[in-house]
């Protein structure tokens, strides 16, 4: 989508030409900055590189804008790097604590099977003492040569016990040991888990608002585009794309400074989101511009909830350096219809919006 606010004016002031070098040179540079991701194209950093780039007129300012990009591009995948570099050290650290819960598990069944074996081999022992004390009662008739043999019986199992009840304890004790310290790396494990849980999700909400206005950005905004035109072609839903473009945006900037102009931008979303639904989508498309999706909304009732936008904004203001800044926009409308694909959905959006700005500013144009 194209700026529009190198329309002509009633106001104009006039530029200095630009050598056919620097021409070229600003042609190319934003071919590059268009070929960006769009989580960093959406950035006020890039948006101030980019109007940079286009005001510049000779190859040395140019060269400087150049450089500028670079060191924009670099940090950015300094950035990248660092977050890889710590995902993979929360992952690493993850790999370990089920490397180790793993190998507890392994312990466990192995000390499991030690156990059964155990209580085997003295529940076998205890059989045969009583066994042989059966035959001992059975076949001798002395009494006293009797007791003697009970009690040597009685003494081994006793024995017995005493050595299987150590081993048990013994078990119990390191089993206990052991659970408490695989409780303690499970409670780790958790916490990591959650730490990376919510890094990711601050990640994804970093990567999918706009961090100059705080509202959805384009890479957001092209996801529910296509959502928006599945249903409609699909399911026979009724959506409007409104395309809304503050006026005479340059001027802002140029008379009061680029602080002035980025506080129109947080104005110009903060009054546009407070008077849409919760079930529509306002994002932040690039530069100066704003695109709102309408669920389940005619047409008709989309002229109308554009021109209650408009009003709104004209109705407001602010003041930079000390002096009054006014802000209006103008819209394009259109429905989804079915069919449409985002480019096609914008393309039309696009073009009544600039029939908007053609008719004068501040103003709402249907295609």
């Amino acid at each position: 989508m194209k700026s529009l606010d190198d329309l002509p004016q009633q106001t104009a002031v006039a530029a200095a030409p630009a050598t056919p070098t620097a021409h070229t040179g600003n042609a190319t540079l934003l071919a590059l900055l268009d070929r960006l991701s769009p989580e960093l194209a959406s950035s006020a950093r890039f948006e101030a590189l980019r109007q940079a780039i286009a005001d510049a007129t000779d190859a040395s300012a140019l060269a400087r804008q150049a450089e500028a990009l670079a060191g924009l591009v670099n940090r950015q995948y300094r950035q990248l790097g660092e977050q890889r570099a710590a995902a993979e050290r929360l992952l690493t650290h993850v790999k370990l604590q089920l490397e180790e819960l793993a190998q507890y598990l392994t312990r466990e069944d192995a000390d499991h099977q030690d156990g059964n074996n155990a209580r085997q081999e003295f529940d076998s022992h205890l059989i045969s003492e009583i066994d042989a004390l059966g035959t001992q009662m059975q076949q001798t008739c002395d009494l006293g040569a009797l007791q003697e043999q009970v009690q040597s019986r009685l003494g081994t199992i006793t024995a017995r016990l005493k050595v299987f009840r150590e081993r048990e304890g013994a078990r119990e004790r390191d089993w206990q040991d052991r659970a408490e310290r695989m409780n303690q790396r499970i409670s780790e494990l958790e916490r990591s888990t959650q730490s990376m849980e919510a890094s990711l999700r601050q990640e994804q909400q970093l990567a999918s608002t706009d961090p100059l206005t705080g509202i959805a950005n384009r890479l957001m905004l092209e996801q529910h585009m296509a959502e928006a035109c599945r249903q409609v072609s699909q399911a026979g839903a009724e959506i409007c794309l409104l395309v809304l473009d503050i006026d005479h945006f340059k001027n802002i900037n140029d008379s009061f400074g680029h602080a002035a102009g980025d506080r129109a931008l947080r104005i110009v979303a903060q009054q546009l989101q407070a008077r849409l639904r919760a079930d529509d989508v306002l994002a932040r498309y690039g530069g100066e511009e704003f695109v709102a999706l309408l669920a389940a909304t005619r047409q008709d009732a989309g002229l109308r909830v554009a021109e209650m936008l408009r009003t709104c904004i004209e109705g407001i203001g602010f003041r930079g350096q000390q002096q009054p800044v006014r802000i209006t926009l103008s819209c394009g409308l259109t429905a989804l219809r079915a069919g449409d694909t985002a480019d096609t959905a914008f393309e039309r959006a696009d073009r009544a919006l600039y029939q908007a700005k053609r008719g004068g500013r501040n103003r709402c144009e249907v295609l």
